[in-house]
């Protein structure tokens, strides 16, 4: 069971912040769907590696001169859908949602999320009409969960909250590594992400705008993004990917307007 509960956050805000500034953070909670080890009659919702279903006329993703894409993960939109889990953004209907990311073997090139020529570097595909991936290295199921925007996410400068005081933000990690253990990001489906280091929408934005300081037109773009697919490496049960510890999707959508992918989904990790 997730820890990150809407009653254990309430009193932790109560215990650290006025109750102005608590109401206001609260508000910013998000749903999302933890994705942790399906156990015997759980219903399997994600698949970690193995080898995808890829309808006819659907080739492996390749990035052009560099090579083949490793194959990540695997959503199942109708199973995650019949678990009634909330992952507070709207999702295609049915289908699958399978993610793909370029490794690096020390000659190639290296994805970046600044780098525009590096996009072919990770892919998202949305199939239906497949079965579930074969072999894979571990097979997830939903757990409902909260989730709240990182210390430096543009989300609460626009609150006013850009000074939380640090034994809130000590006592949320503390909560965290209590559902998610140390040294681990977690995979999740929506919400807010997790981050290794800075908030993955700027990154984002960064992507679709071109790199530069933090300026309002970035923090604007941010703001346009919602966490869709987080998956963090595990080198234990070899669902690792170099050299990234998390690695990220992104949909441009505010929650409520279903995405079109490709064209809406981006993408980032981080170590």
């Amino acid at each position: 069971m997730t820890t990150r509960t809407a009653t254990r956050l309430t009193e932790i805000a109560a215990d650290h912040l006025d109750p102005d500034a608590a109401r206001r953070w609260l508000a910013l909670l998000r749903p999302a769907v933890q994705l942790v080890p399906a156990g015997p009659g759980d219903p399997v919702v994600a698949r970690l590696g193995g080898t995808p279903d890829l309808p006819p006329g659907i080739e492996w993703p390749q990035w052009p001169g560099q090579g083949r894409l490793s194959f990540v993960v695997e959503l199942d939109l109708a199973a995650l859908a019949a678990t009634g889990a909330d992952a507070g953004i709207t999702l295609p209907a049915e289908g699958r949602l399978l993610g793909f990311y370029f490794e690096p073997d020390g000659d190639g090139r290296v994805v970046l999320s600044g780098d525009p020529d590096t996009v072919p570097g990770s892919r998202l595909l949305h199939v239906t009409g497949t079965g579930p991936a074969a072999d894979p290295a571990a097979e997830l199921t939903a757990m409902q969960t909260l989730t709240w925007p990182d210390d430096e996410h543009p989300a609460l400068e626009d609150e006013g909250l850009e000074e939380l005081p640090d034994p809130f933000w000590d006592e949320l990690g503390d909560l965290r590594e209590e559902d998610l253990g140390s040294d681990s990001w977690g995979r999740q489906v929506g919400g807010w992400a997790d981050p290794v280091q800075a908030s993955v929408e700027l990154e984002t934005a960064e992507l679709r705008l071109g790199a530069a300081t933090y300026d309002d037109v970035h923090r604007e773009e941010a703001l346009r993004w919602r966490p869709l697919l987080q998956i963090d490496s595990d080198w234990a049960d070899g669902t690792a990917w170099e050299p990234a510890d998390c690695l990220y999707w992104l949909a441009r959508t505010d929650g409520a307007v279903p995405f079109q992918v490709p064209d809406d989904v981006g993408f980032t990790w981080q170590c």
